[in-house]
C-alpha cells in the first residue's frame, strides 16, 4: 500500500513539472492605451498560430513606402473558424488599421484591432469574431 500512495504522489509531483503553455501579455509589447491608425495596402495576410500576420505597405508623410507589420490579436485557429482565410484581405487591397502601437522604438508594428475595406465594411482582426458592428 505505502508503495502505492508513493507511486501516486511520485506520478501527481511529475505532472506539476510538466510544461505549462504560458502566454503574455500585450502590454508587454504593445502601447495598449494608445491608438494608431495607419492606411496602406496589402502585401501579405498569413493566418499562422500563434497570431495571424499582416504586412501593410504604407506611405509616409515625405512619400516614401514603409512596410507595416500587423499582428492580430486573437489566435489564427480561432480566426479561421470565425471565417478569416488567407485571401480575406486580399493582396493590393486598399485598407486602414487601426491598433496598438508596438513598445521598441522605432518600429513599424500594430497589435491590430480593426481593418477598414474600401468599401467601408470594418473587420475585427483583434480576435477574428468577423465584421464590427
Amino acid at each position: 500500500m505505502r508503495l502505492y500512495v508513493s507511486l501516486v504522489l511520485a506520478g501527481l509531483f511529475l505532472m506539476l513539472t510538466v510544461t505549462v503553455q504560458g502566454h503574455h501579455s500585450a502590454g508587454n509589447f504593445w502601447y495598449t492605451d494608445r491608438s494608431v491608425e495607419i492606411q496602406g495596402v496589402v502585401k501579405t495576410l498569413k493566418m499562422v498560430n500563434p497570431h495571424p500576420e499582416l504586412t501593410v505597405e504604407v506611405t509616409e508623410s515625405n512619400g516614401e513606402k514603409s512596410l507595416w507589420r500587423i499582428s492580430g490579436g486573437g489566435n489564427a485557429s480561432a480566426m479561421i473558424r470565425a471565417g478569416w482565410k488567407n485571401n480575406t484581405l486580399p493582396i493590393g487591397m486598399a485598407i486602414k488599421v487601426e491598433g496598438h502601437p508596438s513598445r521598441t522604438e522605432g518600429a513599424k508594428a500594430l497589435l491590430a484591432g480593426k481593418v477598414t475595406k474600401a468599401d467601408g465594411s470594418v473587420l475585427d482582426f483583434s480576435s477574428g469574431s468577423g465584421p464590427v458592428q
